[in-house]
């Protein structure tokens, strides 16, 4: 809109630019005062994002800072990011599940004579059970 309607647009910067040739003319242009603000050290404040519980209500339509007990509004007051902290706290309350290690896969064959068994496949589509035919 500022392009083809406002400050950029063509008509415009067309006017301007005749102001400023007439200006210039007759007349020299006076500079006006102009006050420089150093903005360089402001931090504005910083508002935390509010889309991580909005993802999480759209994904699993559950509020995460909803108490599920009594239904009041729960507020964050940490964060813990130290998996040893987070590991004492899972399993003083029994939360915490030890993954077990898997055994390494037998070396034998599955059905241990070394024999390739073919099993007979039905996916719904009719005629592709068939062999393929081949033309020479």
């Amino acid at each position: 809109m500022v392009r083809y309607y406002g400050w950029y647009s063509n008509k415009s910067r067309g006017i301007r630019n005749k102001q400023g040739a007439e200006r210039s003319a007759h007349e020299p242009v006076a500079e006006p005062d102009i006050e420089i603000i150093d903005v360089s050290d402001y931090q504005p404040p910083r508002i935390p994002s509010k889309s991580w519980r909005e993802c999480i209500k759209k994904v699993y339509e559950v509020d995460p800072l909803i108490c599920p007990r009594c239904g009041g509004e729960m507020k964050i007051i940490s964060f813990i990011t130290d998996p040893q902290l987070i590991r004492h706290i899972l399993e003083h309350l029994g939360l915490w599940v030890q993954k077990s290690s898997r055994d390494p896969p037998s070396q034998e064959a599955p059905h241990g004579n070394g024999e390739i068994v073919y099993e007979p496949f039905d996916n719904g589509w009719p005629g592709y059970e068939e062999p393929s035919i081949m033309l020479n």
